[in-house]
């Protein structure tokens, strides 16, 4: 039971603004003792399932999403990921638990003073996908998922309200987590003993947040958007400390 509540509970988070729902699970399943391998795929399997629910309820509500631009931020993404976590193996995980928090920082404070930081619409595909690789490569660096670096990125450079750009990511994250996938069956970590628990709420959970985003306004998805974010902060911090 307590499986299929964190699943819920990430996915209708995640499929409101757009962060996916892997920043809470994998932490979640991690302070109770599974191996970050069976984490990482457990996460990715339950946050496709989301995705997928979550992109289907939009397409048959007609909401509009940019899909050449996403196609191109997403394939850049891939490619980053893959780079930032060769970047793993040399960097110190202590030092990564701090900059994710510093990271993630940023991102909270472009979201709370973003209508007073000056918009830049990148409309080059040589930058969307340069922007994409470097969106990707933080994912893939901290290892944690990068929904935030998404929704913050498609905000400042994008020119997108926060509304907006929740949608669009969650059309990157369904792309990104296939390429992810790919890459936890090739290692051999396809491991579906917790995801059998975990997806039928994570489709619950794609109805019901994607519901939501329609129905609730910017200002409410910016605050979910902003404690979800300091929830994680919060326990970064307590895993940096302890």
């Amino acid at each position: 039971m307590i499986f299929f509540l964190i699943g819920l509970f990430s996915t209708i988070i995640g499929s409101i603004v757009g962060i996916g729902g892997g920043l809470i699970i994998r932490p979640a399943l991690a302070a109770m003792g599974a191996a970050k391998s069976l984490a990482s795929f457990t996460s990715s399997i339950v946050v496709l399932s989301m995705s997928i629910v979550t992109l289907i309820t939009y397409i048959r509500k007609k909401v509009h999403i940019k899909i050449k631009k996403i196609l191109i931020l997403a394939s850049g993404s891939i490619i980053g990921g893959f780079l930032g976590g060769t970047l793993l193996k040399y960097v110190n995980e202590n030092f990564i638990d701090k900059a994710y928090i510093f990271m993630l920082i940023l991102v909270l404070l472009s979201v709370v003073y973003r209508n007073k930081i000056p918009k830049i619409n990148i409309k080059n595909p040589f930058l969307q996908f340069f922007t994409g690789i470097i969106t990707g490569g933080l994912s893939g660096f901290f290892g944690i998922g990068g929904g935030p670096f998404q929704v913050s990125t498609l905000i400042i450079f994008f020119g997108l309200d926060i509304k907006e750009a929740s949608v669009d990511s969650i059309f990157i994250t369904f792309l990104t987590t296939i390429s992810s996938l790919f890459k936890y069956t090739l290692n051999g970590y396809a491991d579906f003993s917790l995801a059998v628990y975990m997806i039928p709420a994570a489709i619950l959970g794609g109805l019901i947040g994607s519901r939501l985003n329609r129905k609730i306004n910017e200002k409410k998805i910016a605050l979910i958007f902003i404690s979800s974010v300091i929830f994680i902060i919060l326990v970064q911090t307590y895993i940096v400390i302890t």
